[in-house]
């Protein structure tokens, strides 16, 4: 199912209401994983790409690219998380972008409790 998320052709949006997660799926030949973390964070905030700080200011874009550009089977997933307007993405070779707001992720990590 392709789909547009701020502008920018995703493959797949996928929303989790409970974690407050979102999954884009894209096409690497066609958007870079940078382009694609800003569509998918904007989204997220409900905002215009152009409002958000930029990538600069927390991970060098090229950078972010080339460390997660397309891979093929044998080389397995390489993945960069890093935190970005308050939220928590990660960004799989795969094509993938995973955002989650940050008190999202401390609020689960205090439900489960320690060691769970």
């Amino acid at each position: 199912m392709a789909a547009t998320v701020s502008g920018v052709g995703v493959e797949e949006v996928e929303y989790f209401q409970k974690s407050g997660t979102v999954r884009t799926q894209f096409d690497q030949e066609k958007t870079p994983a940078s382009m694609a973390v800003i569509a998918t964070l904007a989204d997220v905030m409900d905002t215009d790409p152009v409002k958000l700080n930029t990538l600069h200011s927390t991970v060098d874009p090229d950078a972010l690219d080339a460390l997660v550009r397309v891979r093929n089977e044998t080389n397995g997933d390489s993945h960069v998380k890093f935190t970005h307007e308050g939220h928590a993405i990660t960004v799989h070779s795969y094509g993938l972008v995973s955002i989650t707001p940050e008190h999202e992720l401390t609020a689960e990590k205090y439900d489960r409790g320690p060691g769970r």
